[in-house]
C-alpha cells in the first residue's frame, strides 16, 4: 500500500496484517551533484515501488523522506526518529529505510531500524526491459532481508 487515499482506506480496514513500512531516503542537492542526487532518488523510488507492488497488503510504502544533502546528521536522525516513533505508535513492527546514499551507512546504528542500502545503477539510458529486469533482481535481494526480519519476530 502507498500513501494515497484509496490505499489508506484499505489499510485502515486491514491494518492488523500490515506491519511493515518502507521509507525511501532521498537526498536533495544542487549544483554539481544535482544529477547524482536525482539519480539516487529515481533508483530508490523504483526499488521501493516494486517492493510495495510485490508485497502489497503486507507492506506500506511511505512518502520519501527528502533531505538536503548538507543537513546535519543529528538533525536528520532526529527527524527520522520522530517518524519511527509515530509509526511504532501506529502499530508498525518492521521499519525499513531504503536509500542509495552511502552516507547513511555511517548512521545505521543510530537509526535503530533496518537500513537497506542499494548502490545506484544509472538507468536513464537503459533499455526499458533490461531496466525492469535489474529492478526485479534488486527487489529479490530486499525480499530476503525483509523475510528474514519477519521470521525473526
Amino acid at each position: 500500500m502507498k500513501w494515497r487515499s484509496g490505499d489508506i482506506t484499505v489499510y485502515q480496514q486491514s491494518k492488523e496484517f500490515v506491519d511493515t513500512v518502507v521509507i525511501p531516503l532521498q537526498p536533495l542537492s544542487f549544483g554539481i551533484s544535482m544529477k547524482t542526487s536525482a539519480g539516487m532518488a529515481d533508483y530508490s523510488l523504483l526499488i521501493a515501488e516494486e517492493t510495495e507492488r510485490q508485497l502489497h497488503g503486507r507492506l506500506f510504502l511511505m512518502p520519501a523522506f527528502t533531505y538536503l544533502k548538507h543537513d546535519s546528521e543529528e538533525a536528520l536522525i532526529s527527524r527520522l526518529l520522530s517518524w519511527v516513533k509515530e509509526l511504532k505508535e501506529e502499530g508498525f513492527r518492521h521499519i525499513f529505510f531504503l536509500t542509495s546514499d552511502a552516507e547513511w551507512k555511517k548512521s545505521e546504528q543510530k537509526l535503530g531500524e533496518n537500513l537497506l542500502w542499494m548502490p545506484v545503477i544509472p538507468m536513464e539510458t537503459m533499455d526499458p526491459s533490461y531496466k525492469e529486469e535489474i529492478i526485479k533482481e534488486q527487489v529479490k535481494q530486499l525480499f530476503q532481508i525483509i523475510l528474514h526480519k519477519w521470521q525473526e519476530s
